[in-house]
């Protein structure tokens, strides 16, 4: 019955993928696993979820060698783990077309799958890029956490240089332009040794993690989850998709990511000065990092500005003058007395009460009748746009 079972999965995957592999960004649905959808939907129609895991069987771990972990991290957030064992890319985008986001608006959604698609690099991505697509078109408040695909295997070999491919193809998928919109992160390389061979004390059949894989996971995202659910639009810090090597380097990182931008970015560009060249290498790159998403930033704020969303330019602006080095901290002030001027500052101020509301509140008829009197005083603009949507849910 196994092997039954396993060639009928096989068969069922070569359905999906089609001949030229190109299958990856079409829906199919997995039959065998028609009953964890149906559970899905439930877990949707409750509602109350900030949080939500998607991916195969590694997400789906967390519900059993991960559970310990999970209490402790992510519990608290409201977190819905809606991972499938062996699952590939077309099922998780026909579940999700099929119902899984109804109902609910999670403040992030952790991504992580492709590993059990045998389909070329490129078409993995591309699939990946649908899953993307389709969250933000079901939910577009939602910021999503791309996580890359895990090291398998006990070296590497065609399938991990296929994933690393991938991998890289996905880390596109950000959005530097929108720092809070799509975050790539690879966390990959805790996984393996020095010598680049998975962990069996993490990975122990190569592939799936056990308690301590979880703990190791858990503690290398959870400040980016943080991070990514707050409400407050001026809540910046730059990621760092793949951490130093260098222990130094990669502690100034993690205070720079945790908001300590302007102490960690002076100490990087001393580090950057460092006679030990592979310091400075190190030091150089995460520094341009750094420099590069401030110029996103700046990108995002004149780009909020010019689509009326005045409000969380201000925010942002301002957060950048308390957060980043002394002398940018005027040139962002300035923006900020120049932004509250704005009429749409104080219309977007009054819009922030109704995005205060939680989801699972926004069907009560008194959120309705807040938001008619907010688009009665104010029927133009961005912000109206947003209140409309809020009731036509």
């Amino acid at each position: 019955m196994r092997a039954l079972h396993l060639l009928l999965q096989i068969l069922a995957t070569s359905m999906l993928i089609g001949a030229d592999g190109s299958g990856t960004t079409k829906p199919g649905e997995s039959v065998r696993d028609r009953d964890r959808h149906e559970e899905f939907l439930k877990i949707a129609k409750a509602g109350g979820i900030d949080l939500l895991f998607v991916g195969d069987s590694i997400t789906d771990g967390w519900r059993r060698s991960g559970k310990p972990t999970w209490d402790k991290y992510f519990a608290p957030l409201k977190a819905a783990n809606f991972g499938v064992n062996g699952a590939v890319i077309q099922h998780v985008i026909w579940r999700l077309r099929n119902g899984e986001l109804e109902g609910i608006h999670p403040k992030v959604v952790v991504l992580m799958i492709g590993t059990n698609n045998p389909d070329a690099a490129e078409n993995v991505a591309l699939g990946v890029k649908t899953i993307i697509t389709d969250i933000q078109q079901l939910s577009p408040e939602t910021r999503i956490l791309l996580l890359g695909i895990l090291p398998r295997d006990e070296g590497p070999d065609a399938r991990r240089a296929k994933n690393e491919k991938a991998n890289q193809l996905m880390s596109a998928y950000a959005t530097p332009s929108d720092p809070r919109r799509v975050v790539y992160l690879d966390i990959g390389s805790k996984f393996l040794n020095a010598n680049q061979i998975v962990n069996k004390d993490l990975l122990p059949d190569k592939l799936h993690p056990n308690d301590k894989g979880y703990q190791i996971w858990a503690e290398a995202i959870i400040d980016v989850v943080k991070q990514l659910m707050q409400d407050d639009p001026g809540q910046l810090a730059p990621i760092f998709a793949k951490p130093a090597t260098l222990v130094t380097v990669a502690k100034l990182e993690a205070s720079i990511a945790a908001g300590g931008i302007a102490a960690g970015s002076k100490a990087l560009e001393k580090l950057a000065t460092d006679k030990d060249v592979a310091t400075a290498e190190a030091a150089a790159a995460s520094l341009a990092v750094v420099i590069a998403w401030k110029a996103s930033v700046d990108a995002e704020i004149t780009r909020l500005r010019g689509d009326g969303e005045v409000y969380i330019a201000c925010e942002m602006a301002a957060t950048m003058a308390r957060n980043y080095p002394d002398d940018a901290t005027k040139a962002y002030l300035d923006q900020v007395a120049e932004l509250k001027k704005d009429p749409a500052y104080s219309v977007g101020k009054e819009f922030q009460h109704l995005v205060a509301f939680p989801y699972e509140n926004r069907k009560d008829p008194e959120f309705s009748k807040l938001v008619e009197a907010f688009l009665k005083r104010h029927p133009n603009g961005s912000y109206a746009l947003k209140a409309q949507v809020m009731i036509s849910k």
